[in-house]
């Protein structure tokens, strides 16, 4: 008989040969904890160049015996520690890391490769769905522009973080797309969120003492987040899960509670985006009672978008007749949701859109490969045009933006065109869209009222940050990172399994 050689039949053989090979490895580790030794030594090694080292070292030993123990109580332990962690300089001051974070990451990210390469489930059908398929392809587009990119050492390491944020958060979950695998994510989404909830605490206790100042909100987040509007972000991702949570639970006090707790934290951001974040999730409830079909959803923001850009200028000359200023000194908080619109004096407004039409430029000068994944923050200063810039611009290299460093762009879209090109952007666009979409269909298709509350959940946490990625982009932060990137595998894996079955889930999440 003549074997008929193709292209997938070599991928499967090689993938089998490979699994095999990959699970009689684990065993052998497993057994000896050979690997876990060498973990243990480069954790040792990462320490040794801080002065916390002796603490370091502690740790260490305690996460080679959690290792020991199993890999799930490790994972568990990484996702409580994400927005606990904080960022710590290595010797001579040029580079750092988030600990524990960065580490845990690093070593789960192994032993996710390790699950992944020995799953009885990985065939090629692992990029079936639209969004596993689109992210896929926007990593391939990273990688191109990593290639191409004018600074290779900044864009290999954004690639490398990238590379790691989508195996451990993401592509690891959808192997199973099952009621167990969604029950294991909600597990880490609690455990985040307890994270999460001890940093709001915290956070909340620190602006107390200074009288709940709106001055003093931008300096209250940090060692945990760099800035209010990250710190924001991440707080309105658990809105609507805990309200799911509360209604599914027998723990309804703790959730009441904690309701009350991160509501007052979002408020103490004084953070325009992050409230603006969650009138765009009335806005989702108010569409899905109304049950609009996500094509005309769809048809609607295209034309919403070729309107403004058809009648730019008259709609600019509107904007500008708007003087709320959301820094002012006796600014309420209406004025601070009114000065969203504010082109003509307010100068976080202006300092943005000076940063978006930069991002424009250097994409239009490079549209297929973009300067290169993390560059953007070295090379924009020189495509800001000088009607543009604000008082707070960055004009020159300074002791405070070394080598060039001067912020981002402010946008995670054209953060990715300017960075790493065209395939990249509109892949990302694809991600969002089938997401979106993904969610829609199962919300109307199901006549299960849990699991329609638990895709209202989900849409609702992650269309927070839809809006918020218009205004900031923190897909480069694992703190934001992780909650996009579960989201989506969690809306996905509900899609997959109601699509198998036809009929109600019975999810228990």
């Amino acid at each position: 008989m003549i074997y008929n050689f193709t292209l997938k039949t070599w991928l499967k053989d090689r993938l089998e040969f490979y699994q095999e090979r990959s699970l009689k490895t684990l065993l052998t580790y497993k057994t000896s904890g050979f690997l876990l030794l060498i973990l243990l030594v480069g954790t040792i090694a990462i320490g040794s160049l801080h002065e916390l080292a002796p603490a370091l070292i502690v740790l260490a030993f305690f996460l080679f015996f959690l290792l020991l123990r199993g890999i799930t109580n490790f994972q568990a332990l990484f996702f409580l520690s994400i927005p606990l962690s904080f960022y710590i300089t290595l010797t001579g001051g040029k580079t750092g890391i988030m600990f524990p974070s960065e580490p845990l990451l690093a070593i789960l990210c192994f032993f996710s490769i390790i699950k992944i390469l020995t799953s009885k489930n990985l065939t090629l059908a692992i990029f079936d769905h639209a969004v596993s398929f689109s992210l896929l392809i926007l990593w391939t587009g990273l990688v191109i522009a990593t290639i191409y990119s004018n600074i290779p050492v900044v864009s290999g390491k954004a690639l490398f973080i990238f590379t790691l944020f989508i195996i451990v958060f993401y592509y690891q979950w959808i192997l199973n797309p099952s009621k167990e695998t969604l029950g294991e994510i909600d597990k880490m989404l609690k455990f985040y969120f307890i994270g999460l909830l001890i940093v709001a605490t915290i956070t909340i206790i620190k602006h107390a003492s200074l009288g709940f100042e709106r001055a003093s909100a931008m300096n209250m987040p940090p060692p945990f987040f760099s800035d209010h509007t990250l710190y924001g972000c991440c707080l309105a991702f658990f809105i609507p899960i805990i309200v799911y949570w509360y209604k599914t639970s027998s723990s309804k006090l703790f959730y009441s509670l904690s309701f009350i707790v991160m509501l007052l934290a979002i408020y103490l951001t004084f953070s325009r985006a992050v409230w603006m974040s969650l009138l765009s999730v009335l806005v989702l409830n108010y569409i899905l009672y109304l049950k609009i079909s996500f094509k005309r959803i769809s048809i609607t923001l295209i034309s919403i978008l070729l309107l403004f850009f058809l009648f730019q200028d008259s709609t600019l000359n509107l904007l500008s007749n708007n003087n709320s200023d959301s820094k002012a000194r006796k600014a309420e908080v209406s004025d601070q949701l009114k000065s969203v619109t504010n082109i003509s004096s307010d100068v976080s407004n202006l300092e943005r859109i000076n940063r978006w039409k930069s991002a424009w430029i250097m994409f239009s000068q490079k549209p297929l490969t973009g300067y290169g994944p993390g560059t953007y923050q070295f090379n924009f200063i020189p495509f800001q045009r000088d009607e543009d810039k604000t008082k707070i611009s960055v004009s020159y290299a300074s002791n405070r933006f070394s080598q060039g460093m001067g912020g981002t762009a402010h946008s995670q879209y054209l953060l990715f065109a300017s960075e790493s090109g065209v395939i990249v952007i509109l892949a990302f666009i694809a991600v969002l869209f089938f997401t979106l979409k993904a969610g829609f269909t199962v919300y109307y298709e199901s006549s299960d009222e849990k699991e329609k509350m638990l895709v209202k959940a989900l849409l609702g946490g992650y269309v927070t940050f839809v809006f918020h990625s218009f205004f900031n982009n923190f897909l480069d932060i694992d703190k934001a990172a992780a909650l996009f990137f579960l989201f989506n595998a969690a809306i996905v894996i509900v899609s997959i399994v109601h699509k198998k079955n036809k009929t109600a889930l019975p999810i228990e999440f």
